[in-house]
């Protein structure tokens, strides 16, 4: 039947029949969107390309935007009876200026300082940025200078900030010492505990020997247990007081979840990673997620990551736990979450303030590494989780 409709069509398009044409073949003029300039490792769909309202044959995949330069795609849409193919061009830049994440610095006479190990140069393309020290010092005498740190990538973005470096006499082996400042859990019940809130702590081995018992008659209501952490040196290493830090908090009533401390510089290795997991966890039942923590910023440099390839290797590693029965979230400081986190899982977020202002999505927030509770010696991470988040 279809056959025969494009037999007679074409018929009578030959006899000079438009009105047949104009009913059947119905032209459709594509018009393209205003803007085919998109940033790197952006999420752009095919049908971002057009703003005709149209019926498509493609489906609305993601285009490539993981490399620079011009770039072109086909579309497939219908023509009243046919399917019709227009390819477009669009162009793939790199506007996003370099991070840098650094605070002042110290040294005493004499003492050099590496100062590409103690600052974060990143990039959202370039997988190593040029870093240079602007300014004057001198290391062999005692003052302060004022210095800046320049960030340029390859598309010639540029950051710049400045910091203070202090040289010192050689340090004062005399005694000292300064009363510890302490974030009493109390006063975080007091001021976050609600009905729609739920408070707890997250620990490691630093915490050493815990009485949990204790910890949850002082109003804890959840921990995050750090497993371990890897690769480094190549191995997966079980935090040392992880068993018995799980199998104590359960007992004691508290709701558990667990993060890992990763080092990871591909997807392969994340994915490892995850599965060690896994496996380690035997199908040990959970009430939270389970958090991938990757924080070396002060070794950054050294990786020649760019943030693409570290949002990979993060989504990579909760994807894998997300395979099992386990949810995977990301952990992230505010400084970071806002400039090179970009994933879809939910995060923790870390950021010590007692005005949270932050303004992106999170479902758990770590406010204080100063925390004081009973049942553990020393301090401990504070965290408020939002049960409708």
């Amino acid at each position: 039947m279809k056959k025969l409709l494009i037999f007679l069509l074409v018929f009578l398009v030959g006899c000079g029949n438009t009105k047949v044409e104009e009913i059947l073949i119905k032209p459709t003029k594509i018009e393209l969107a205003d803007k085919l300039e998109f940033e790197y490792a952006s999420e752009v769909h095919l049908y971002d390309l057009v703003k005709t309202d149209i019926k498509f044959v493609s489906e609305n995949v993601l285009i490539d935007t993981n490399s620079l330069g011009e770039h072109d795609v086909n579309l497939k849409y219908k023509n009243g009876l046919f399917n019709k193919t227009i390819n477009i061009k669009y162009n793939v830049v790199d506007t996003t200026e370099p991070v840098l994440n650094l605070s002042n610095m110290s040294t005493y006479v004499g003492k050099e300082v590496n100062f590409l190990n103690s600052i974060m140069c990143g990039d959202n393309y370039d997988r190593e940025v040029k870093c240079e020290i602007l300014g004057e010092y001198d290391i062999n005498k005692a003052d302060t200078y004022m210095l800046s740190v320049k960030a340029t990538d390859s598309s010639n973005n540029v950051n710049e900030k400045k910091f203070k470096l202090t040289v010192k006499e050689k340090k004062d082996t005399g005694g000292g010492s300064s009363t510890p400042s302490y974030y009493y859990f109390e006063d975080l019940i007091k001021k976050y505990k609600t009905e729609k809130t739920s408070v707890g702590i997250d620990v490691s081995s630093w915490q050493g020997d815990i009485n949990w018992e204790k910890v949850k008659a002082a109003g804890a209501e959840f921990a995050m247990i750090r497993i371990g952490f890897g690769h480094k040196n190549g191995e997966l290493v079980f935090d040392s007081k992880f068993k018995n830090n799980l199998v104590n908090a359960k007992k004691a009533g508290v709701k558990v979840g667990l993060y890992f401390y990763s080092y990871a510089k591909t997807t392969k290795e994340a994915k490892e990673q995850a599965k060690w997991i896994v496996d380690a966890l035997n199908g040990e039942k959970l009430d939270l997620p389970i958090a991938f923590d990757w924080e070396i910023w002060s070794g950054y440099n050294n990786y020649k990551l760019n943030f693409d390839d570290l949002n990979k290797i993060a989504d990579a590693f909760i994807k894998e736990i997300n395979k099992s029965s386990y949810e995977g979230v990301n952990y992230g400081s505010a400084f970071f979450v806002n400039r090179v986190w970009n994933l879809k899982s939910r995060t923790w977020l870390a950021y010590y303030t007692s005005n949270n202002d932050f303004d992106k999505p999170y479902f758990m927030w770590q406010l204080s590494s100063q925390g004081k509770i009973n049942g553990i010696n020393g301090y401990v991470d504070l965290n408020v989780m939002y049960l409708d988040k």
